[in-house]
């Protein structure tokens, strides 16, 4: 009978299509702001999903409840950091669902009917759900057993009922969500202008004889931008300037690293542990209860070891090391030698412990010639490998107990071994040539910062801060004085951590809930510790004009550069313009429409373009592109005729099917109004 814990089993997660388009949508949305401050009527608010407030209590109940669920599933009442991050995100999409999405579906019509639920689970359109919830660990194929096995034991468990009224939650938001996607790729057509285009982006390619001058010739002293011509072009182009919420923050690090001292002093404790170790009769049992990390008990042919281990050739009375690497000390000792197979065989039938009366009579039979596969499907415990069959594994891959019995048996032998997976019934199929192996018994010391250390670098923390003063301008100040590094990073909302810095979620959240010129308190992230400034805030919508200066003023600047450099660029010939610039002609090779990168030149998709559109040997007007000027004479265009028209029409109508999912939720959340404040909470 399926139970919670035949569930628990899989090791596995619930994998639905409705998981991975909120994981999608919560990666590409970027649809997300931080809005108020904790502080006023409102802080409270985890969001806001079309009008809806998402309030803190509503949020964390229905994270537990999915939380919950993956408890029964999982056997187990913690998660790791990216486990809740998982459940947050799910309990988000549920939101969006509910309040965003399914009132546009009920509009529409779409429902799901209860003829259709019932295909679902045992039609023959079977749900994603149903076919990744219920399959074989095994194989990965839905086991159709297993699935009514757990049915029949649904109203006899709470926790199955749970489980179940989740699934059919899940089914049925998967369902309606497959129905809109499909009708959206209904959409979907490649015209004949698109047709062309990508015609020509495949069956042509070009060659170019190409003059450039960097716009970084002209001194920035030459070029001056005024204020009004800023806003000018910020008024002309603002919908450029859209953004998302973020936060941009420096910071600073005070390692929290091993002294001298400390070194000298885990010298002295590493030397007493080495004599320890050295003169030990039980080497590995030793290690076992002296090593800082678990010993590795496999066995291993010479050829697999560490050179310094292999040349210890098996002698149990000598010892590598100690070894210092980094921060960390090793020593080792052969604490055991076997000639051991590299591989084994086996069939098996699982009983449970105290079963020794069946598995007694299990043997009789089987070496009587009863057919292995058919008992083990009567009577094994485990029905997941097929016939009790286990295939070729290594000594390492099963319990000690099992290989043990295994090296003392030949192919073919029928017997029983008892080990933590339960009572065995065994049948050796298959064994290489015993090799001889070595067990290592290895101790590591690593050596860890003193209280003394972990005091000084505190107080650096601190001194820092009160130098810093509590304000941005403090901050930089005394990040010149002390002479440290500083860090720039951008935050954006759908960030749980700094790039590049796990477990920074502290800093975060901090940033997200301060000002413009905050100073955070030190942070102790990973045992180190942390000041962060935060010096921009940037909020869902429109940039202002001030945050979009510099940009702009750069742009301003190469349009400026840009008429001065064409100016330079004169001539009726290519030659002409290379010797009134004293710049060297470049080749372009196999330029294609469809690029934005030409070899020897850079990232330039308007010079890719002007160079498809000018006729051979024609010499080009001025170019204004990403880093330059440039004027260029096409010397060849090759026709290869690699696409027709069907094929094109084909392949630009599969890729738009491709992205009709990334494209549709990015669609929808633009048209949800989704706020999200997570990150000031979680």
């Amino acid at each position: 009978m399926a139970s919670l814990n035949t569930l628990r089993t899989k090791g596995g997660v619930i994998v639905t299509i409705v998981i991975f388009v909120a994981l999608l949508a919560f990666l590409i949305g970027d649809v997300f702001t931080s809005g108020s401050s904790l502080m006023n009527s409102r802080k409270m608010r985890v969001g806001e999903i079309d009008g809806k407030t998402v309030g803190y209590v509503d949020f964390l109940n229905k994270s537990d409840e999915i939380s919950n669920i993956y408890k029964m599933m999982w056997g187990r009442d913690a998660f790791s950091a990216e486990e809740q991050e998982m459940i947050y995100n799910m309990a988000w999409q549920q939101f969006i669902m509910q309040d965003a999405y399914q009132p546009g579906f009920q509009k529409l019509g779409m429902t799901v009917a209860a003829a259709e639920q019932v295909d679902m689970v045992n039609g023959a359109y079977l749900s994603p759900v149903i076919t990744s919830t219920f399959a074989n660990p095994a194989t990965g194929e839905f086991d159709a057993q297993f699935l009514k096995a757990f049915l029949a034991n649904v109203n006899n468990n709470d926790g199955s009922f749970a489980l179940w009224s989740f699934l059919r939650s899940q089914m049925a938001q998967e369902r309606i969500m497959s129905k809109y996607i499909s009708l959206v790729e209904g959409g979907f057509f490649a015209n004949d202008l698109e047709i062309a285009h990508g015609l020509k982006a495949a069956n042509e390619t070009y060659a170019a004889d190409v003059i450039g001058r960097e716009y970084y010739t002209v001194p920035d002293s030459l070029v001056k931008v005024t204020p009004a011509q800023v806003k000018a072009y910020y008024d002309a182009n603002k919908e450029a300037f859209r953004q998302e919420a973020s936060r941009d923050i420096e910071y600073v690090v005070f390692d929290v690293l091993p002294s001298e001292a400390d070194y000298a002093d885990a010298q002295e404790v590493v030397n007493d542990i080495a004599a320890e170790f050295a003169v030990s009769d039980a080497p590995m049992q030793y290690a076992l209860l002296n090593s800082q990390t678990k010993p590795d008990q496999t066995y291993y042919r010479p050829d697999q070891l560490d050179a310094a281990v292999a040349a210890l050739d098996g002698d149990r009375t000598k010892m590598a090391g100690p070894t210092l690497n980094g921060d960390e000390y090793t020593m080792a000792r052969i604490a055991d030698v076997r000639m051991l197979p590299d591989t084994l065989g086996a069939q098996h039938i699982l009983l449970q412990k105290g079963q020794n009366a069946l598995a007694d009579s299990l043997v009789n039979v089987l070496r009587g010639g009863a057919d292995f596969a058919a008992l083990a499907a009567q009577y094994s415990l485990d029905q997941y490998s097929e016939g009790g069959d286990l295939g070729r594994f290594t000594p390492a891959q099963l319990p000690m107990a099992f290989t043990d019995a295994a090296m003392n048996a030949n192919v073919g032998d029928i017997y029983t071994v008892e080990s933590d997976a339960g009572l065995q019934v065994v049948k050796l199929t298959y064994k290489t040539r015993p090799v001889r192996k070595m067990q290592v018994a290895t101790v590591t010391y690593k050596i860890d910062p003193s209280a003394a250390t972990i005091q000084e670098a505190y107080q650096k923390a601190s001194n820092f801060v009160t130098a810093a003063a509590g304000t941005a301008e403090g901050f930089a100040q005394a990040v010149g004085d002390q002479m440290l590094s500083k860090r720039t990073v951008r935050i954006r909302t759908t960030d749980r951590a700094i790039n590049g810095l796990e477990n920074s979620k502290e800093i975060v959240r901090w940033a997200f809930n301060g000002k413009t010129g905050d100073v955070s308190q030190i942070m102790d992230i990973d045992g180190n510790y942390y000041v962060a400034a935060l010096t921009g805030v940037r909020e869902k919508g429109y940039a202002t004009v001030e945050q979009a200066t510099a940009d702009i003023t750069k742009t301003l600047m190469n349009q400026e550069k840009a008429r001065i450099l064409a100016a330079e660029m004169t001539g009726a010939t290519l030659e002409e313009v290379a010797a009134a610039t004293g710049e060297q002609i470049r080749k372009a090779e196999n330029v294609e429409w469809n690029a934005f990168y030409i070899p020897e030149i850079g990232v330039e998709p308007q010079l890719v373009g002007a160079i498809t559109a000018v006729n051979v040997g024609e010499l080009s007007q001025p170019v204004e592109g990403v880093n330059g000027v440039y004027r260029f004479v096409v010397t060849d265009a090759q026709q290869t005729g690699v696409a027709t028209e069907e094929s094109e029409k084909v392949r630009l109508e599969t890729d738009a099917v491709n992205f009709v999912l990334q494209r549709t939720m990015q669609a929808l959340n633009e048209e949800s109004d989704i706020t999200d404040l997570r990150v000031k909470f979680f």
